[in-house]
């Protein structure tokens, strides 16, 4: 959604870029309908409030039929890694356990080079991750 936005912002402020003159003291004014663009910027706010995740990765370490198997690798891995989040998601027929909120694939890469030998076949897979703590 968040994504979806930024595109219309972006077309939006092209439509309007025959208007923009750059001054030499390195200001811009933008001549276009300001409460369209107020309304824009205000939806935007309101949608990253409501929206409380982004694009990124996570890694799998966990997908069968087994509930009670889940959830002992879950512990196991919150155990080992305590600083890192784990989820535990339904798809059926599957129970899948994902693990960390990590903004690049190469974050997550990183992370799962080192759990590979403890949890075995685990793979990184694109996810929607909660926002980082500020």
């Amino acid at each position: 959604m968040k994504t979806n936005i930024t595109i219309s912002s972006i077309i939006i402020l092209l439509l309007f870029s025959s208007n923009i003159k750059a001054q030499t003291k390195g200001s811009i004014n933008i001549k276009g309908d300001n409460i369209y663009l107020d309304s824009l910027i205000e939806k935007n706010t309101s949608n990253n409030r409501v929206n409380k995740t982004i694009s990124g990765y996570r890694i799998q370490i966990f997908s069968g039929n087994e509930r009670n198997n889940a959830n002992n690798i879950k512990t196991r891995f919150l155990k080992l890694y305590p600083n890192q989040t784990a989820y535990l998601a339904y798809q059926q027929p599957y129970f899948k356990i994902r693990v960390g909120d990590f903004r690049t694939r190469l974050e997550a890469k990183l992370f799962y080079n080192k759990i590979k030998e403890e949890f075995g076949e685990c793979i990184i897979i694109a996810d929607k991750i909660n926002l980082p703590a500020l």
